[in-house]
């Protein structure tokens, strides 16, 4: 059982349900992870704090963006899509990002 919603650090309307899928153990699966409140439009440009958290890691905001959706818990799948090659590459890598709780606190605000 899985729950789709749109979720990501700038489109949060859904953290009650977020938090329901995790107590009951239901996978919750965001759309418009990366692009956020751009959605359809695509991803709009980055927060200051994104973009600075991004660059100071070396990575792309949108792979900030992913990893913070992945740190929610571990019943988030997020699934971007793309048909960029690189994109796949960096959407993979970007899993393996670890952020802190200082670093979470800075993205959430």
């Amino acid at each position: 059982m899985s729950v789709q919603n749109r979720y990501a650090l700038d489109a949060r309307g859904d953290d009650e349900v977020l938090r329901l899928c995790g107590d009951h153990g239901i996978a919750f699966v965001p759309f418009f992870a990366i692009t956020g409140s751009g959605a359809h439009r695509g991803a709009t440009a980055p927060s200051q704090a994104v973009a600075q958290r991004a660059a100071d890691r070396g990575v792309t905001p949108a792979q900030l963006r992913l990893a913070w959706t992945l740190h929610q818990g571990p019943h988030v799948l997020a699934i971007p899509g793309t048909g960029d090659p690189e994109h796949v590459e960096q959407n993979v890598a970007a899993g393996a990002l670890r952020l802190s709780a200082q670093e979470l606190a800075l993205l959430a605000n």
